[in-house]
């Protein structure tokens, strides 16, 4: 068998695991990973000669060595009752991604690749649309389980708070793919490509996804969308974005607040779903037994107790129990919950990795001064 015959095989199983990503994560990791350890045989010669991977070595050396320094030294170990190897089994929330990280680029190498890549993710959410409608609208709720519970699919039964999950443990989940997928589905659909017919089926999804979005009742999946409009259709947006966030503004003013109280308010609160306009009210939050704020400022307590070398990872919901008295599964943002886990220099330096990464893109994609999507 020959090397372009395996070559090949790489990007059909890669491909096939994309495809898998939100409804059979299992079959995906299955695929993805055989075509990358296969990438990474190829090109093992190559890995040190990428500066980038140097950056991502220190890092996961940092990590590995907060570790050592957490098992050793950590009072909140003995204090909080935290299992040392807790905060080693949490470095395979990272330490595989800066792996696939170089590992993948190869499938991602041209144009072509990206836009085939583009469209696989677009078709792999048509599960989620489909799920999430049946959920939301025909009671068709879960969980569904196959291949001896390999496969999961959640859907889970809607009551008078929680929004539309599809095949997906929670709203947030939902929303947090679809909002991913959303800008993918509204380059594809408004292209200047000629092919009509395709564009036509990527409208169709954009409306699903649009759809599914809003019956997440996801305030951040709400916020996401909102904020991918500009940054896909470029600057020649700004001039009905801002009108536009106006407008929702206002929108929802009218519709929460006692100042506008009358019959107008109540004929848009009786045509408009309990569950969007209360998202907007104290009643949207009646239900949290600690907001978002008081969690980050939990956080924030933890991390300067232990700057350097972190409190370990999975330590955030345990400290935070013990303090609080509610659970709570991490601390509601990435870099705080990496600070909490390894400290505060592996967190800034892969925040400084990560920010080159978005500024070399952002120059590409705007240095030959496109202001509509249509150019591009």
């Amino acid at each position: 068998m020959g090397q372009t015959q395996i070559f090949k095989k790489d990007f059909i199983f890669f491909r096939l695991g994309i495809f898998f990503i939100p409804s059979a994560i299992a079959l995906a990791g299955f695929f993805i990973i055989i075509s990358l350890i296969s990438q990474t045989i190829k090109k093992r010669d190559e890995f040190l000669k990428d500066k980038m991977n140097i950056t991502l070595i220190f890092i996961s050396l940092l990590m590995i060595l907060s570790c050592m320094i957490q098992n050793l030294f950590n009072k909140y170990n003995t204090d909080f009752e935290i299992e040392n190897y807790l905060t080693w089994i949490g470095l395979f929330n990272w330490i595989p991604f800066f792996w696939v990280f170089w590992s993948s680029q190869a499938f991602f190498k041209t144009k072509n690749d990206r836009e085939i890549i583009s469209s696989i993710l677009i078709f792999s959410t048509i599960p989620v649309i489909i799920s999430g409608i049946l959920q939301y609208y025909f009671d068709f709720v879960g969980p569904f389980k196959f291949l001896n519970g390999l496969i999961i699919w959640y859907q889970r039964p809607i009551d008078e708070i929680s929004g539309l999950t599809g095949l997906f443990n929670h709203a947030n989940y939902a929303g947090a793919w679809l909002t991913i997928i959303l800008p993918l589905c509204l380059a594809q659909s408004f292209n200047n490509s000629k092919k009509y017919l395709k564009k036509n089926v990527f409208k169709t999804i954009l409306l699903g996804i649009l759809l599914c979005i809003i019956l997440t009742n996801s305030r951040n999946a709400w916020g996401s969308s909102i904020l991918t409009l500009p940054l896909v259709f470029g600057t020649s947006s700004i001039r009905w974005f801002l009108p536009l966030i106006m407008s929702i503004s206002t929108f929802i003013l009218v519709v929460t607040n006692n100042i506008f109280k009358g019959s107008f308010q109540e004929f848009l609160r009786n045509n408009i779903p309990d569950k969007i306009w209360l998202e907007f009210t104290n009643v949207g939050f009646s239900q949290l037994n600690a907001t978002r704020l008081e969690i980050l400022n939990s956080a924030f307590r933890i991390i300067i107790n232990n700057p350097f070398f972190g409190t370990g990872a999975a330590s955030f919901p345990i400290i935070y129990e013990f303090e609080s008295g509610f659970w709570k599964g991490h601390s509601h943002n990435l870099f705080t919950e990496l600070s909490i886990s390894y400290g505060i220099p592996s967190t800034v330096i892969l925040i400084a990795f990560l920010g080159i990464i978005l500024f070399n893109s952002f120059k590409n994609l705007y240095r030959k001064k496109v202001t509509n999507i249509k150019d591009r």
